[in-house]
This record gives C-alpha cells, structure tokens and sequence, in this order.
C-alpha cells in the first residue's frame, strides 16, 4: 500500500537501503543523490545527504573522495551553501587530506576547495 500512495519516497528508501547495504558503492551514491534532486519536482539535497551519500565511498577510495568533494561543491554552485565542519568527523577528514596527494590535479583542486572550506 505504501508503495503505490507513496512511490517517490519508496523508491528513495530503496536507494538508501541499497546504499546502505553497500556503502562504499561510488555508483549507488551517485545514484541516491541524483534521485534526492529530483524527488517529486523538489530538489532535497543538502550538506547532509552529501555525507549520507558518499562518506562512505570516501572513506574507501579515491574515486569516492572526489565523488564525494564534487557533491558538495555541486550543492555550493547550485543552493550556495557551503560546507560545514559539523559534518565532518575525524575520520572522513583525514581520509580526504590522505588521499590528496593521489589525486590528478583537477581531482586534487576540487578535494582540496572542499577541505579549504570547512577548515
């Protein structure tokens, strides 16, 4: 019944179980933070479904560092909100300044914004 009154939400909470079930899938996040984009006409994404999406993938790759710092300065260029250090645990920003010097640099200018910018 939920699903056919509801299958917007449905189909987020599908995603989200998905991605939770494979949390360091760069795809399954990419995929999760399109749907919140485009949830029922209305743009849902904030700073924290960047984290919910991709922490982590960052904490797993690079690949998922960048997926990850793209995110954000997606939501910036778009809603103009910036990054909050709140967000961020010591975990995920040591993962990020680790993974840096790994990075090409259109790869390493993008992490290094987002961790310029919550610092």
């Amino acid at each position: 019944m939920t699903e056919s009154k509801y299958p917007i939400q449905q189909k987020l909470s599908n995603l989200k179980k998905t991605l939770d079930s494979d949390p360091t899938n760069v795809e399954l996040a990419h995929r999760y933070w399109i749907e919140l984009a485009s949830t029922g006409g209305c743009d849902l994404r904030s700073g924290g479904f960047v984290i919910e999406s991709f922490r982590g993938c960052a904490l797993a790759s690079l690949a998922g560092a960048v997926a990850l710092a793209r995110a954000y300065r997606q939501l910036f260029e778009k809603s103009g909100e910036k990054p909050s250090s709140e967000l961020f645990d010591e975990e995920l920003l040591h993962a990020l300044k680790t993974r840096v010097p790994d990075l090409s640099n259109g790869d390493q200018a993008i992490v290094q914004w987002l961790l310029a910018s919550i610092e």
